[in-house]
């Protein structure tokens, strides 16, 4: 039987105290620079604050002690053969998990292990996040058998526990911060739902049995350090001693600035930018000297915010009406904008929507696909040979949703299937999302290959998971939730608006056309929307879609 040892709290104390020291260096290494670069030196001085307040978890609770304290192999264990089996088989998930399938999901771009930078970034976050892994379990372990006292309802509890408190600390912890400021681009996102099902869940489960039913918390707190220190291997990790490697995969890039551009006497289109991400672009863009121009069906709300950013930048700011799901008036709102406008140096198609209630509009489109998608593709066209005299930046706004789009059912594009004669129906509404999505991806894409000769480049940019914007509103379940209590804890619309402005104005882009672009770092977009035969169908739709035929 496993010893828990006491807490270590004069150790915890010093190991807080050197996170609260890597924190501060970090701060002040920071200090006027843009924070959201990714920077390996950062990345470092982040990671090991992270692996400092583990270490004093892991002193606090007494996971350390408690491994020190006990051998890795109790009393009895090492002759039994169920023991022996399970521990070979959790190994054994480890190593297929993490040092095989999870190197198949992950892409270097242009980074090499680096001895012994690499190795010892690996074994350090290994340990560390093992023992937090450990430290949750004991703590659990202290709390179901204070409470309930030891036996197996303790211990169901107990490994339940810590399944669920370390999915979420993982998921949330890697989604919001490790995997943007610490972990430099290594996904490839259609494998994320390989490695949870393949690598992450039965790591996490067996390991909470295992270490549950026969207590070795020294093994598998290794295991856990085993595991990681194959995933930095695999990414691999680059070393604080040297620049980050240029991704030869990536678009080239001008020289660095952290300067804004100056945007004086140049024009921004930007719909939806009478509230939330546009009403934000179209001020920071106003800021930088543009003169903006907001295209949205809010006529009055639309006037209010132009009035608003006019009276604090002293730049023009003018209100287009436009309904984006109707064809008619996009036309009447390109019109207006082409008679008014003799050059456009952005086009930043913002507007977008998201809804649980099914609706369709005039033509008998399904409004999400009609708003999010046809009704940018259209103007986008109308607006295209302004744009290519221009020399104009066109960037569509979508999002990472696009990923679960996993096909378009072109019988069905509606959607109608999914809602099952329901009136709302929260599952459809994000189907249909995703969807819209989808088709702003691949259809941007085409776009900027058919355009690549010319002088208008053509972008795609993400603001990031859930910004709780106003596009919300009309969410209900889990996602009200998270808005409603858990805001601080989601991405901030500011964080978000990084990517709107790094593309639509720094001169780094300068020439850069057809990619995707995230926390202001070129990505790639999902292997459907890449697929070229997939970009031909959703091209030939948007066309069929907007009324446009080949000679219009």
């Amino acid at each position: 039987m496993l010893d828990i040892k006491s807490p270590n709290w004069p150790a915890a104390i010093a190991f807080a105290a050197l996170g609260v020291l890597f924190v501060v260096w970090l701060k002040v290494y920071l200090r006027d620079k843009q924070v959201w670069r990714y920077d390996t030196r950062a990345a470092w001085l982040r990671a090991f604050a992270y692996f400092a307040f583990a270490w004093a978890l892991g002193m606090a609770s007494g996971a350390v002690p408690t491994i020190i304290g006990n051998p890795w192999v109790l009393p009895g264990q090492a002759s039994s053969i169920l023991w022996i089996a399970f521990t070979a088989l959790l190994a054994v998930v480890v190593f297929v998990g993490y040092w095989i399938i999870w190197p198949i999901g992950t892409l270097p771009h242009g980074r090499r292990v680096i001895v012994p930078d690499t190795v010892v970034f690996g074994v350090v976050w290994g340990v560390s996040e093992g023992l937090l892994f450990g430290s949750v379990w004991l703590l659990a372990k202290r709390f179901w058998d204070g409470l309930i006292g030891a036996g197996t309802g303790a211990d169901f509890a107990i490994c339940f526990t810590t399944i669920i408190a370390l999915s979420i600390f993982v998921g949330m912890w890697h989604a919001l911060y490790w995997d943007v400021h610490i972990s430099p681009e290594h996904n490839i996102y259609e494998w994320n739902i390989r490695k949870v099902l393949l690598a992450h869940n039965p790591n996490l489960i067996l390991g909470a049995i295992y270490v549950t039913a026969w207590e070795n918390l020294g093994i598998w707190v290794a295991l856990q350090a085993f595991a990681l220190f194959g995933s930095t291997l695999a990414m691999p990790f680059p070393s604080a001693r040297w620049p980050h490697p240029v991704d030869p995969t990536g678009p080239a890039l001008g020289p660095q600035t952290d300067e804004l551009a100056d945007l004086t006497g140049k024009t921004v289109v930007v719909t939806g930018g009478a509230r939330g991400m546009g009403a934000m672009a179209a001020a920071r863009l106003a800021e930088q000297g543009a003169d903006i121009v907001i295209l949205d069906v809010r006529d009055e709300l639309a006037r209010t915010t132009a009035s608003q950013i006019a009276g604090k930048t002293g730049r023009t700011v003018d209100v287009v009406h436009v309904d984006l799901a109707s064809n008619d008036s996009v036309r009447q709102a390109a019109d207006a904008v082409l008679q008014k406008y003799p050059r456009i140096d952005v086009l930043l198609n913002n507007a977008g929507i998201f809804t649980e209630e099914y609706q369709e509009n005039v033509a008998g489109l399904e409004l999400t696909l009609a708003t999010n998608h046809v009704g940018a593709f259209l103007l986008t066209q109308l607006l295209q040979q302004r744009l290519e005299d221009s020399g104009a930046r066109v960037l569509f706004v979508s999002s990472d949703a696009h990923r679960q789009a996993m096909a378009i059912d072109w019988d069905d594009v509606n959607g109608t299937a999914a809602w099952k004669g329901k009136p709302r129906n929260a599952t459809a509404g994000f189907a249909q999302y995703n969807t819209s999505k989808l088709l702003v991806t691949a259809a941007a894409m085409e776009l900027a290959e058919r355009t690549r000769d010319t002088a208008m480049r053509v972008n795609v940019i993400v603001p990031g998971a859930l910004v709780p914007t106003a596009i919300y509103d009309d969410a209900s379940g889990p996602i009200q939730i998270l808005i409603k209590y858990f805001k601080p804890l989601l991405r901030s619309p500011e964080k978000a608006m990084i990517t709107y402005l790094y593309v639509s104005t720094s001169p780094e882009v300068e020439g850069v056309t057809g990619r995707y672009w995230k926390d202001g770092r070129p990505t790639a977009e999902s292997q459907v929307a890449q697929d070229q035969a997939v970009r031909d169908q959703v091209w030939a739709w948007s066309m069929q879609q907007a009324g446009i035929t080949l000679d219009a």
